[in-house]
């Protein structure tokens, strides 16, 4: 008698959900959808062979689970409102400003440190339980933009908890919600909690779900204490802008809960709507940029009876661009190499939209020290193909200070990473 399956899980139906761990390798629900091209997890166990000596001439008698990790890979188009998950996760380091009309400004009645879910205001004049603010000085690297969730009395609740400390008398500004858009700033956490929450300039960790219906009762899988280790975003003139990611990560768990498909509706950007600028001058003739941010990281294993890892440290962190350039005007592009001139580096790509629908991404490098240069004829006109390491300095820093190689900026209408 001929056998068919009972059921099927189609590959269209997958989604990936990201959600914020308060405590790492602690799973957490998703709440918010990456849209993805590709999604590659798998578990990986350092099997432990016996191939001790037993009188007899075979070669294995016990194949043992030793220690569990995680790899993934993922990646495609660039959405401007999730790509900050994988950026706050590699860099670390967080600021913001808001594009929109400020209100009358009041101050903290007293400081707060950081994972804060709370501030009290000298007046509420102006507030609300759901008004969207900033806590410090607005256009420096103290401000912090949420939205109240409640407000008692003079104290304003919120979410997600403050990544910075502020003093008594810090500003707090309130902003209408009509028209608004957001400045989320990335640069590299030398010191403090930062974005992560976790002591000694650890970024944050992120819960990545996997939803492909397979898994018995959820559906779905989740991998624990996300660490990116590689994250590239390229834009080609003739294409979208895309990006891919690496992760390491705890072994998967099946789901608690079946996880909420909750997609936003920005839509992906072209690429040519890009603008390159060198040592202050725009550039007319890019036809491709690679950005790429590298993280060290490694898994600890420990005596602990477990076999997932006790901790997943981040260490150091580097960026690298990879332009292409056709046709050749002159020789200016290759002469960034030859001349070992280092200069400044700034690449914003847009989706060409106003008010609440803008969406776009920048990043901004004070030293490119170009590596490569050379000509390209692989086209009807000469080119030049240039990769350069971005250099560690004191301008492209956050609120940790110290000395960072770029700081990446999205535009978008997501209120807090």
């Amino acid at each position: 008698m001929p056998q068919f399956a009972a059921t099927v899980y189609p590959v269209p139906t997958r989604f990936i959900g990201w959600g914020k761990e308060t405590s790492p390798g602690t799973p957490v629900a998703s709440t918010a959808t990456m849209a993805l091209k590709t999604m590659k997890p798998v578990d990986k166990f350092t099997m432990l062979e016996d191939d001790a000596w037993r009188g007899a001439q075979a070669g294995l008698y016990n194949l043992i689970q030793g220690v569990e990790i995680a790899d993934i890979s993922m990646g495609g188009p660039f959405f401007a409102d999730t790509i900050g998950y994988p950026l706050n996760g590699i860099l670390g380091d967080y600021w913001q400003s808001v594009n929109g009309t400020a209100g009358t400004a009041t101050t903290l009645n007293g400081g707060v440190s950081v994972g804060a879910t709370s501030v009290t205001l000298t007046s509420a004049t102006g507030f609300s339980g759901t008004t969207i603010f900033a806590v410090g000085g607005t256009g420096t690297t103290a401000e912090e933009v949420r939205q109240g969730i409640s407000l008692v009395g003079s104290v304003l609740y919120f979410t997600p908890p403050l990544y910075q400390a502020h003093l008594t008398a810090a500003a707090v500004t309130p902003y209408s919600a009509a028209g608004i858009t957001y400045n989320h700033n990335f640069a590299l956490l030398n010191s403090g909690a930062g974005a992560g929450g976790f002591a000694v300039a650890q970024p944050a960790v992120y819960t990545i779900t996997d939803y492909t219906g397979v898994p018995a009762s959820t559906g779905a899988r989740q991998f624990a204490y996300a660490v990116p280790t590689e994250v590239t975003l390229t834009g080609t003139a003739t294409g979208l802008v895309e990006w891919e990611g690496k992760f390491i990560a705890v072994g998967s768990t099946i789901a608690s809960i079946t996880p909420v498909n909750t997609l936003s509706g920005v839509a992906p950007q072209p690429s040519w709507n890009s603008t390159v600028t060198i040592g202050g001058s725009p550039l007319y003739n890019d036809v491709e940029y690679k950005f790429t941010l590298m993280r060290k990281a490694a898994p600890e294993f420990t005596n602990s009876a477990q076999q997932a890892p006790y901790s997943i440290p981040r260490g150091w962190f580097t960026a690298g661009v990879a332009l292409e350039f056709n046709p050749a005007t002159s020789e200016g592009e290759l002469l960034y190499y030859l001349n070992n001139s280092q200069p400044t580096l700034a690449v914003t790509s847009s989706n060409g939209l106003s008010g609440t629908s803008a969406a776009s991404i920048t990043y901004t490098a004070q030293v490119a020290a170009f590596d490569t240069g050379e000509y390209n004829d692989s086209k009807d006109a000469f080119g030049f193909s240039d990769t350069a390491k971005l250099v560690a300095n004191t301008t492209n820093v956050g609120p940790s200070s110290g000395f960072g190689p770029i700081v990446i900026t999205l535009k978008n209408g997501v209120v807090a990473y």
